[in-house]
């Protein structure tokens, strides 16, 4: 009798197991179909990669070996989509290395805020190493080609769509300085020559 019992026990919990196991089964099938069938606008996939290949990017500005640039400790990226303006914002964030700033007295200028734009979309500085500045080398032509080639490759824009992304898309750099709680901005397109 109360073997009979355990058996009749064991025997209602494992079909209840099933039963529950099947039911999970069932729902996790209809979530993964409904996530599947689910449509991302084309706009925000980009954006989306877009800014992932800009904060990969920026690694180019940690911390050097041999000094050639300022040296910062912490940078931020964030893309923003206004709707309203049709507008593409690229907002930098960038601070100085505390250690060595708070030995050295430096104050930022409008070519390190370039540099920045310039270092994480083109992967160049833009400005000569002595006299800082501006370099002919990276014209308004290359940066165009070299951001066409980074950011557009690999996804099914048209050169028309392309150059209207370009003309929406601003960046807008900041800098600060960790001991004096100075910043300087700088901004413009994204492909301007230079930020102002």
């Amino acid at each position: 009798m109360v073997i009979c019992k355990k058996k009749i026990i064991i025997s209602t919990f494992l079909t209840t197991l099933l039963i529950f196991c099947s039911i999970n089964f069932g729902y996790a099938d209809l979530t993964f179909k409904k996530l599947e069938n689910k449509k991302v606008p084309f706009l925000d996939f980009f954006l989306l990669k877009f800014e992932t290949t800009l904060v990969k990017r920026s690694q180019i500005l940690r911390s050097q070996v041999f000094v050639t640039r300022i040296q910062y400790q912490n940078i931020n990226i964030q893309v923003d989509y206004d709707k309203k303006g049709e507008k593409i914002f690229i907002k930098t964030y960038a601070v100085m290395d505390k250690n060595r700033y708070s030995k050295k007295s430096y104050k930022q200028k409008l070519s390190d805020c370039n540099q920045i734009r310039n270092l994480i979309f083109y992967q160049r500085a833009g400005y000569k190493f002595f006299t800082q500045k501006r370099d002919p080398v990276l014209s308004q032509g290359i940066m165009e080609d070299i951001f066409k080639e980074v950011f557009f490759s690999n996804l099914s824009f048209n050169e028309e769509e392309i150059n209207f992304l370009l003309n929406k898309m601003f960046v807008d750099v900041t800098i600060f300085h960790p001991i004096n709680k100075m910043e300087l901005n700088c901004s413009g397109k994204v492909n301007d020559y230079e930020l102002k």
